[in-house]
This record gives structure tokens, sequence and C-alpha cells, in this order.
């Protein structure tokens, strides 16, 4: 669908709808679409439209790769928001401060139990295994090892208290 801003020279074509957000007062729903602006490649575009596509408001286009940053740094939010709603046990010992960047190794939550470190160790090896790497062997080897020593330090704490 061509699209072109009343007087100005910016037009696009919505390419493909991924889907709704939500739905706003006035007949605006917030969308994410495949977009291209102005003739350039299509990017995953997230802003508000009418619902005739008649007019649309403030957002932002962004490329496969910066989706894919964003969806890491959303799943780190909403892990660190559903983790403050969980009421905290007072039986539950707190590991020490030192232990935090291993928790970050393992893209989790400062405090994480030991079978949530397993999963997440697991899947990170699944991710980052040389086997699956074999375009970036040195860094792929890196990144196993480190996860390997997080997931480690992490458990051997747990054990002991």
């Amino acid at each position: 669908m061509a699209y072109t801003y009343e007087d100005d020279d910016i037009n696009c074509e919505i390419i493909e709808s991924y889907g709704k957000i939500s739905v706003g007062k006035g007949n605006w729903n917030k969308e994410v679409n495949l977009v291209s602006w102005n003739g350039m490649p299509a990017k995953i575009d997230i802003r508000s439209w009418q619902t005739n596509r008649q007019r649309c408001g403030k957002g932002i286009a962004i490329t496969r790769e910066e989706a894919e940053e964003l969806v890491k740094i959303l799943s780190k939010v909403l892990k660190k928001k559903s983790a403050a709603d969980k009421p905290k046990s007072k039986a539950k010992k707190e590991p020490p401060k030192a232990l935090e960047p291993f928790y970050d190794e393992l893209e989790l939550l400062f405090g994480a139990g030991v079978e949530e470190c397993k999963a997440a160790r697991n899947t990170l090896l699944k991710k980052y295994h040389p086997d699956k790497n074999s375009s970036n062997i040195a860094f792929a080897t890196r990144k196993t090892i480190r996860i390997k020593e997080a997931y480690d330090k992490i458990a051997v704490w747990w054990k002991d208290n």
C-alpha cells in the first residue's frame, strides 16, 4: 500500500504487516510492519497508523540486526521487571555481589537460582558453541568457556550455601 504525506516528498510502501501492538484512541493503532520509505530498502517499522492507513504518527524504522538487539534488550528489561514483581523470600540467601558478572554472562538477573542458571547455560551453549559458529571459532570458543565458568562459579556458591 502506497502512502504519501500531504505535500511533503515522503512516501512509503507497506510491504508486509506483522501485527498490532495496541489499539489507540481515535482509530489509531500502534503497528509493526515491514515498510519501504522513499524507495529505500524495507525496514521493520513501529509506529501508529490510522485504521484506514491514510496517516501515520512518529515512529522508528530499524534493520533486522537492530531489531535483534532490541529483542535482547527488551528480554532483559522484561526479566528484570518480572523478577521485581516476585515477592522475595526471607529464607533465601542472596549471592555475593562478586557473582554479578557471572549472572550477566548467563544473561540472567542477579540472584537467579541454580536451575535457572543451568537452563540459561544450556541455551547459550547451544547458541555460541563453536560447531554452530564456524565463521568465528575463536570467539565462539572463548564465549563457550566464559559461559561454562560462569555457571560453575554460581553453581558452587549455591551448593555451598
